[in-house]
This record gives structure tokens, C-alpha cells and sequence, in this order.
């Protein structure tokens, strides 16, 4: 696909990914008081901040990669039994100097080859498109391949980049740091650590306030996108698939990956969480596939780690070409992303496969969230997205995506199923905790849901442990809110340590 001479205002026709994704919404929006059927639990008080790639400028290359968009910011903020709404993009120096432009400067997804010379010296090229989350008094929206931006909890203005007390070196940064609900720390990585294509990793904890106190660099066999990861209580585990890093590709003008379809096997990297060296990274092999996102992994009592993740049974980014440099060889049709639960000894034995202990669940799942408080930790339930090939009315409801909502319990092994109706589809759920203290897992999942017959969005709450019976409260919104990646609920204490003014008082002033 060629290049655009003249800036065009007429955005390509390109796989997105859903057939949601098709329109280009690029607004900034508030709603104060959204309206409501159902009983929203009214002592529940903070926000749900999740954030969408949504391109403000149509691609230099008509065929860019979707995750390429850039970042846009939701906040639905709930207090005394009412919702507000706000959205902004994310003021990254990308988006900065483009909207002066008026138009796309920078070119394909982490190419910066492929990039108009006039912003060769940018410092960073990051949309910052993919999560965000609360650490230290800040909320930060987060993209693998760039620091944090930090931005305010009210306002959604953008603050500038987060280095954590000047204590963070690396070029790129993790969109998926876990948390530690005991200590508060915030285990993080960065992979392509010393430039693109380049295999370093460095793994790193940043303390409960703001400082980084733990960090090792090391090597991975290869460079790959290593999207996601597991922190337990003693290790931290790395996914190394065959979704490789060319910069011999990137020169000549095409992807930042492509799909090694010759290879395999995976690989776990398995890394002391305290007091690492280089030379403490231990390597073991587990079947063909494609890892995208952890659930969860913890220790067991045997001290054996135990991970929780969907599996791809190949590659999930059909938009990255493969080793031929062909793209779209993908089978839908075919692919499947079960999920999959491992359990093997951190110190055993590297010569030895590590396949799954069992296959959970089998069939297509993403995006499964847990109660956060237990990331690291022993714990029974995933909520989680499914597609359900059984409710799909035609074909061409067939291309919308996850229809299902889905709760599975590990323990006991119940699994409850929600589908909201035809041509409506979920983006990832986020679980929130009935009260401060609750038990683990009781209280609330919140997920945003798409409505193709009337182009709008709504967000449902669930019972946490009933999604079966459906939503306790629908919230709707007037408008349409594109297919997010990942979001986060933060209590409304760390909201207003996060927020220049109160949030409503910011609000009322805007």
C-alpha cells in the first residue's frame, strides 16, 4: 500500500480489527449525569479510566497497523449514585505536533524510518494508546514502546512523562505493570530496552513512592513484542514468542515484527523478582502458540508457579506480515485462543517442555481481568471476553467480535455465560471491589459494550459473582466510544490524591 504525497482528510479502508472500528470517532467529549436504568450501587465512588487508539489524522500508509491510533482517554466517574463522563486525548509529542500540522507525520507502527523527516527529533513517537493505570499519586496512560505519560485524574489534561523520580532509564515501558496490593509496589519491564530490534530486557519494581528499587538487564534469545508477563510473589516471568523484531525490515520501509510461522516452541523467561543478576535468568520451552495476555500466576504451596493465561493458537495480529512477508495467512476460521493454566518448578530442570497442566477453557477468550488486590496471589475467578460462535446471526455479525461476557472459576471449575443480545458486542471487563476491605473477588464488574444497530455505547454493572443474571445498571452513553485495550478502576481517594481540585469542582470549571 502506497504512501499519502498530499495530506488526505479521507481515512483508508483497512482492517481495524472489529467491524466497530470502521468509523474514526476522534473527539473530545463531557457528559455530566449520564442516564441510567437500573440501581447503581450508591456508595460506590471512583473512576473507570480506559483508553482507546483512535487516530486523529488519516495513516501516512493506508495500510497501518490498528494499535497504531492514537491514545484517547476515558474517565466515567461515579459518586453518590451518579456517573460523569469525560474523554481527551493524550498529549504525546506525536499527537502535539501532527494537530500543528494538521495532518499524519509520523509513519508505521514503531518505524521511525518510515517517519517525515521534519519530526526525526522527536523524542519519543509513542501514541500512548494502550492502558492506563494508578501507581504513586499518578495516573498514567502506558504504551510498550515509550515511558508513561502522566496525565490529571479530573481534568485528563496531560501532565508530561513519568520517569519515576528520575530513576527510569530505558527507552520503553510495559502497558502491562502488575501491582502488589501488599507492599504497593509496581512490577514493570521494558523489552527492546536498548533500541528497536535490540533483545534486552530490563525488569524493574518501583516502590510506593514513585522510585525504582529493584532492576536487572538482561538478554532474551531474540527480540519479540513480549506484550504481557506474570509477577508472583518471588518471580517474574517473561512470554517470548515468534512475533519477532527486524530492524532490517523496518529500514526497508515495512513492519516493526513478523510472525516466525517455522517456529515451534515459546519460551518462559523466569526471573528472581529481588536481588537478580543477569546471569539468574532461566529459559524453558513450552509449545507452539502465541502468548498475547497473562491472567494471573502465583506460588503454590510446593513453591511451584502456577500461570494463567489465553493462548493463541497463532498469530492474533494478522497485520504483521510473516517471515515471507505475507500478511493475513491467518485462518480465523481455525485460530483459537483457549486458556491455558501451567504449573512447574522455577528451578527445575530447563531441558524439560513445559506444557499446560490443562486446557481451562477451550474455544476463543481475551482480555481476562481479575479482583487486582490478588495479582500475584492465589485466587478462584476470571472475568473474561469469548466468542461464542453459536449466538452469531449471520456472517456479518460473525465480524464483530467478543459477544460474550464470561466468569470461570478455577476452583470449582463454574463457569457463567452473559450474552446481551445480537449485534452487541463487550470490550474488557474491569472488576471492582464492593467496599474498601471487602473479600476477595465480591463486588462489581464494570464493562463497556458496543451497539451496532444504534451506533452508541453503554457500561454495564455487574454482581461480580452473578453476571448470569445480567446487569444491575445500564449507563448510557450519547455517544459511540471506539474498541478500547485495557483500562483500570481507581478508588476514589486515589482519584482525588490524583486530581489537582475535586473532581467535580475541576469539572464545574471546565
Amino acid at each position: 500500500m502506497g504512501a499519502h504525497v498530499v495530506p488526505s482528510t479521507i481515512f483508508p479502508k483497512t482492517y481495524v480489527m472489529s467491524a466497530w472500528n470502521h468509523a474514526h470517532t476522534r473527539f473530545e467529549a463531557e457528559v455530566v449525569s449520564l442516564e441510567m436504568e437500573g440501581n447503581l450501587p450508591h456508595d460506590l465512588h471512583g473512576a473507570f479510566y480506559r483508553i482507546q487508539p483512535d487516530t486523529m489524522f488519516p495513516p501516512i500508509f493506508d495500510d497501518d497497523a490498528p494499535i497504531n491510533g492514537d491514545g484517547n482517554v476515558c474517565c466515567f466517574y461515579i459518586k453518590d449514585g451518579t456517573v460523569d463522563f469525560k474523554s481527551r486525548y493524550v498529549r504525546t509529542e506525536k499527537y502535539i505536533v501532527e494537530r500543528a500540522a494538521r495532518r499524519a507525520l509520523f509513519g508505521r507502527y514503531r518505524n521511525k524510518y518510515t517517519d517525515d523527516p521534519r519530526v526525526r527529533n522527536v523524542i519519543s513517537r509513542t501514541t500512548s494508546n494502550t492502558h492506563v493505570v494508578y501507581h504513586a499519586g499518578k495516573i498514567m496512560t502506558l504504551k510498550e514502546d515509550g515511558p508513561p505519560y502522566e496525565i490529571d485524574a479530573s481534568t485528563l489534561e496531560t501532565i508530561g512523562f513519568v520517569d519515576y523520580n528520575g530513576t527510569f532509564k530505558a527507552p520503553t515501558h510495559t502497558a502491562h505493570p502488575k501491582a502488589d496490593s501488599e507492599t504497593r509496589e509496581l512490577v514493570g519491564y521494558s523489552y527492546e530496552a536498548k533500541g528497536d530490534a535490540t533483545p534486552d530486557i530490563c525488569s524493574f519494581t518501583v516502590d510506593r513512592n514513585g522510585y525504582i528499587t529493584e532492576e536487572v538487564w538482561f538478554q532474551a534469545p531474540w527480540a519479540c513484542m513480549i506484550h504481557d508477563f506474570w509477577a508472583t510473589k518471588n518471580w517474574v516471568v517473561f512470554p517470548i514468542n515468534g512475533l519477532k523484531a527486524s530492524e532490517e525490515l523496518m529500514i526497508s520501509g515495512g513492519e516493526h515484527f513478523y510472525w516466525d510461522e517455522t517456529l515451534d516452541y515459546q519460551l518462559l523467561g523466569v526471573v528472581p523478582r529481588r536481588g537478580a543478576k543477569p546471569e539468574d535468568v532461566r529459559w524453558f520451552k513450552t509449545g507452539q502458540g502465541c502468548y498475547s495476555h497473562t491472567i494471573n500466576g502465583f506460588e503454590d504451596q510446593d513453591g511451584k508457579l502456577v500461570l494463567d493465561a489465553n493462548v493463541w493458537t497463532d498469530l492474533h495480529f494478522p497485520f504483521f506480515p510473516n517471515s515471507k512477508g505475507e500478511k493475513f495467512t491467518t485462518d480465523r476460521t481455525k485460530t483459537r485462543a483457549p486458556i491455558l493454566r501451567y504449573r512447574f518448578d522455577p528451578k527445575g530442570n530447563t531441558d524439560v517442555v513445559i506444557h499446560p497442566e490443562r486446557v481451562v477453557l477451550d474455544g476463543v477468550y481475551e482480555f481476562g481481568r481479575v479482583d487486582d488486590r490478588q495479582l500475584g496471589k492465589p485466587y478462584e475467578r476470571v472475568w473474561t471476553l469469548h466468542v461464542d460462535p453459536t449466538k452469531f446471526s449471520s456472517a456479518e455479525s460473525a465480524e464483530q467480535g467478543f459477544n460474550t461476557l464470561l466468569m470461570h472459576n478455577f476452583r470449582t471449575g463454574e463457569t457463567q455465560k452473559y450474552f446481551h443480545g445480537d449485534d452487541i458486542t463487550f470490550q474488557e471487563p474491569v472488576f471492582v471491589p464492593r467496599h474498601e476491605g471487602a473479600p476477595p473477588e465480591d463486588g462489581y464488574v464494570l464493562v463497556v459494550v458496543d451497539l451496532f444497530r444504534e451506533n452508541l455505547t453503554n457500561l454495564l454493572v455487574f454482581e461480580a459473582q452473578d453476571i448470569k443474571s445480567g446487569p444491575i445498571t445500564t449507563i448510557k452513553l450519547p455517544l459511540k466510544l471506539l474498541d478500547g485495550l485495557h483500562g483500570s478502576w481507581v478508588d476514589g481517594k486515589d482519584v482525588d490524591a490524583a486530581s489537582k481540585v475535586p473532581f467535580r469542582d475541576a469539572w464545574a470549571k471546565h
